[in-house]
């Protein structure tokens, strides 16, 4: 899933994912310069002898925090960055980068001012009204401390990183033999039969010694270690404690002075039919998309039922199926072209000609259409004041901590000091990644507290319970707890070890017999295990059984007819599981997935084909990392 969602990343502009962060004030970096350690470099690594500037590394390697902070959200810390390698990922990402960008210039590749501008223009988030704002770029950048120079260098150098990357892509193509193999692949069949050895059950029937405890705590240690952890003392100062009254005439003036809040967008409830062009279809592919949609223009506007032709002939999958249905839209929600259409239509009406975007030609029909407007006081009324209420509860917690914040930054016994302040103090033994009592859990506050020395007490810190002033009384390093402590998990542990063992011997058993020609299903019965026979299913169409892990599922695809696999251990059991027969796919289907299926081998083989070229650019190439990034890999 991962390299998924960092395809996806690299995808966009990275330059951009960081002046969007800046934008939304997130314009931090987090956990230092990642990885680097010892001497601060100039530069991160030579390529061919060209350097890659630390600067460059630090900015990418802010966008990937910020991506997988928002991927994660609260269970985003140091540690699973260090696990996700996120230092080594950025290095990977800039030497293929600069491979890339030094084949382009060898081979003449090059982007104009116009394209440049173009690409710049574009960028929503330097939009106002849908148009480009030079004054909001340059804000933009201001407050993401990036030079418009090195900006737009950056983004041209993604433009020519894309050039490069279509170039290798668009002479793929993608044969009918290979569209049937994939085709089968897909669909070809399988009936399975499986039985399971429950670890549960186990652990429930073996037990364990003192001693095979202490030495398995022993052997094991850094399994039970416990993180650092830091004892707090605390105080949170919540909004609710000072609930303030607004009156009718609060309400009323600040309906008056923010008008514009309360003006409701035009809205039209839509449906279309969509034909996809292929990314590299051709003339011909475009002209038979945009004669399907044509077609199905005349024959609605002749009285054929809209939502059935879309369920006929759209190929948008996730509206085909309630008739083309995309709900209400409004400005600013779909792509240009098709809101430009869209927006024309009266409520009934029918595109009069195919409508061109980058998904294809679309037929639409406008069902319904809200007009615009203010809403009135009386319908705001009780949203102004709940606004109003929460603004001035807001500004009385923070005077309140601001208030009380040095008499707790000096005293001696923060908790009774606390107290004689009106205040309610609170403890808590607290390690990355846990939770406190009313806040939660948040990075801010976490990263705070494991910054601040034993003795030390933060400024007020904002979390959506309030505001929290907090006080570090002791630092608990890493450590392995005495046995005492742990033991009950390291029994759990243990008899977990030993069920797991004592599961596969006896799937082992189990499939030895099944291979010499014992009835699976009925050794699994007649052992008390839960066993069954899985039904048909392909690589398409899971089995109906639920209880059919998908690992045991992809192993008995692999089996011939009458053949056992070996043991599949998971988590909660080991499987044992037999493929009784096969069945070839429906020839019939082929040709109503060919198009389909067409464009997900071509894209498939198109990412081989850029991902082929890319390892050969590295395997020819001369790269040295800088000490205290690691090695980087392909």
């Amino acid at each position: 899933m991962i390299s998924a969602l960092r395809r996806n990343l690299k995808a966009l502009s990275i330059t951009l994912w960081v002046v969007i962060a800046a934008f939304v004030g997130t314009s931090f970096f987090v956990w230092g310069k990642g990885s680097i350690t010892g001497s601060d470099p100039t530069a991160v690594a030579t390529v061919n002898g060209e350097e890659i500037p630390l600067e460059r590394y630090q900015r990418l390697y802010r966008s990937y925090m910020e991506f997988y902070r928002q991927l994660y959200k609260e269970r985003f810390t140091s540690e699973v960055a260090e696990r996700l390698g996120i230092s080594q990922q950025v290095v990977n990402d800039l030497i293929l980068e600069t491979l890339i960008l030094q084949r382009a210039n060898a081979d003449g590749i090059q982007v104009g001012d116009d394209e440049l501008r173009a690409k710049v223009q574009a960028i929503r988030a330097f939009q106002e009204d849908g148009r480009f704002s030079r004054e909001r770029y340059r804000q933009i950048l201001t407050r993401a401390k990036i030079d418009p120079a090195t900006f737009e260098t950056e983004q041209r150098r993604e433009l020519v990183r894309k050039k490069m990357e279509a170039m290798i892509r668009e002479g793929i193509k993608v044969s009918d033999m290979e569209l049937k193999q994939a085709y089968d692949f897909r669909r070809e069949k399988v009936r399975a039969a499986w039985a399971e050895v429950g670890i549960a059950q186990l652990m429930a029937e073996v037990s364990a010694t003192e001693a095979e405890l202490e030495a398995f705590l022993k052997t094991n240690p850094m399994r039970f270690q416990e993180p650092e952890r830091r004892r707090l003392h605390y105080v949170l100062v919540s909004p609710r404690a000072f609930m303030a009254s607004v009156t009718d005439a609060d309400v009323e003036a600040y309906y008056k002075e923010h008008a514009s809040e309360f003006e409701a967008p035009r809205r039209v409830r839509a449906a279309h039919i969509l034909v996809r062009v292929p990314p590299v279809g051709g003339s011909e592919a475009e002209e038979k998309a945009k004669a399907k949609v044509e077609a199905a223009i005349k024959r609605a506007r002749a009285g054929e039922d809209f939502a059935k032709l879309a369920r006929e002939i759209s190929e948008d999958p996730a509206s085909a199926g309630s008739g083309g249905d995309l709900g209400y839209i409004g400005r600013g929600e779909v792509v240009p072209a098709f809101e430009q259409a869209v927006f024309a239509l009266r409520k009934g009406e029918i595109s009069p000609e195919p409508v061109r975007t980058p998904f294809g030609y679309h037929a639409i029909k406008v069902s319904e259409i809200q007009d615009g407007g203010r809403r009135s006081l009386k319908e705001v009324a009780g949203q102004i004041r709940e606004k109003l209420q929460g603004e001035r509860s807001e500004r009385a917690a923070l005077a309140k901590a601001d208030e009380v914040k040095g008499a707790l930054q000096g005293a001696k016994d923060f908790m009774a000091e606390a107290g004689r302040r009106g205040l309610e103090p609170k403890g808590a033994l607290l390690a990355r990644g846990g939770s406190l009592e009313e806040i939660g859990r948040l990075q801010a506050l976490e990263d705070t507290l494991f910054s601040l020395a034993v003795g030390g007490v933060s400024s007020p810190l904002k979390t959506p319970a309030g505001y929290v002033i907090v006080k570090v009384v002791e630092q608990i390093p890493a450590a392995v707890p005495a046995f005492a402590e742990v033991k009950g998990k390291v029994a759990e542990a243990v008899k977990r070890q030993k069920a797991e063992t004592l599961a596969l011997a006896r799937a082992k058993a189990l499939a030895e017999a099944a291979e010499k020609g014992d009835d699976l299903l009925g050794a699994g019965k007649k052992q008390g295990l839960p066993s069954g026979d899985t039904g048909f299913f392909s690589r398409s169409e899971p089995a109906a059984d639920r209880r059919v892990p998908g690992e045991v599922m992809r192993v008995a695809l692999g089996l011939a007819v009458g053949k056992v696999a070996e043991p599949v251990a998971t988590p909660e059991g080991v499987f044992v599981v037999k493929t009784l027969e096969r069945r070839a796919p429906d020839a019939a289907g082929f040709e109503k997935e060919r198009e389909e299926l067409r464009q997900q081998v071509l894209e498939q083989k198109k990412n081989q084909a850029w991902e082929g070229w890319a390892r050969g650019l590295r395997a020819e190439a001369k790269i040295q990392v800088s000490s205290g990034l690691g090695s980087a890999t392909p």
